[in-house]
């Protein structure tokens, strides 16, 4: 009998995606390193270098947009 509704609560809590999550905090990183790399060229560089720069950053923005909403 306990082990009857110790198996039905496990099947309650237990996430439906596990993969799901370990996902998104990937995607949560990448953006944060995109993010971070593409400031810093748009600082420190000059010219096309701030350019790449520039789309790097709003990609990791993107991503860690992406990573925090589940999206």
């Amino acid at each position: 009998m306990v082990k009857k509704i110790n198996k039905h609560i496990r099947k309650q809590l237990a996430p439906n995606q596990p993969e799901k999550a370990m996902l998104s905090k990937g995607k949560l990183i990448g953006g944060i390193v995109l993010l971070i790399a593409g400031l810093i060229m748009l600082i420190a560089g000059m010219g096309t270098v701030a350019f790449i720069g520039l789309i790097l950053s709003l990609l990791g923005f993107l991503g860690v947009i992406v990573g925090l909403f589940g999206i």
